[in-house]
């Protein structure tokens, strides 16, 4: 977390949206002003949502922010509605971005977490006040998460559903995975083709020590692999 706290976008997801898409049409750098005169955006909300899209890798620049080549991919993608590939490329900024994969774990270790649960806590995790501004940029997280089909709406219930390594392809033997709605597992099969081996870690605890606790627990099952190979 930046040390002033973790800037979450200034607008719903669908101004979200729109301003990644204003940006994606123009090559050169441009300011907050620039982007609201080519979409129906206030440029205090595009202003808000800078340093958001900069922190996970769709903007650049300083005063003035340009595209980056991931951004223009959404960009397009968004402006298409093609939604595989809206799904596809918020899943490659999910798997660069510490902050949303710890939204996503969060959501894991809970068993799924209530709409109003999960925008508390990313209010909480990226350490801004729970307001209404705040809680609004806290829902269009959520709502690009869901986009990345990294949570679904269940029964009233936001759950995850991380299934696969962030960013592509499926784990490798003895990686770890967050693996069911339920638990944590290991897998791990032996050379010989071997019967799996699986530990399921079942974890409780208050929403405000989840942020401490996802690091500690991938130290752990680190240690039980290598354990396990030894």
């Amino acid at each position: 977390m930046a040390e002033n706290g973790f800037r979450l976008p200034g607008s719903p997801y669908e101004g979200l949206v729109n301003i990644i898409v204003a940006y994606g049409t123009r090559d050169e750098a441009a300011g907050p002003g620039d982007v609201s005169k080519l979409d129906a955006v206030h440029q205090s909300s595009v202003s808000r949502t800078n340093a958001f899209l900069t922190d996970i890798g769709v903007l650049e620049g300083e005063r003035e922010k340009v595209v980056t080549p991931q951004g223009r991919s959404l960009a397009l993608a968004l402006e298409r509605k093609d939604r595989d590939g809206i799904r596809r490329n918020w899943r490659e900024i999910f798997s660069t971005s510490e902050f949303l994969q710890n939204v996503v774990a969060a959501v894991k270790l809970r068993e799924g977490m209530a709409y109003s649960t999960v925008q508390a806590y990313i209010a909480y995790a990226a350490g801004q006040p729970r307001n209404k501004p705040v809680m609004t940029g806290a829902g269009a997280v959520i709502e690009m998460l869901k986009a990345a089909d990294l949570l679904r709406e269940r029964d009233g219930t936001l759950v995850a559903t991380v299934d696969e390594v962030p960013g592509g392809g499926s784990p490798e033997p003895g990686d770890v995975e967050l693996a069911g709605p339920a638990s944590i597992s290991i897998s791990e099969a032996n050379e010989a083709g071997g019967p799996m081996v699986n530990i399921h870690l079942h974890v409780q605890c208050a929403p405000d020590e989840i942020e401490d606790l996802a690091p500690r627990l991938k130290v752990l099952l680190r240690e039980l692999q290598d354990s396990g190979r030894g």
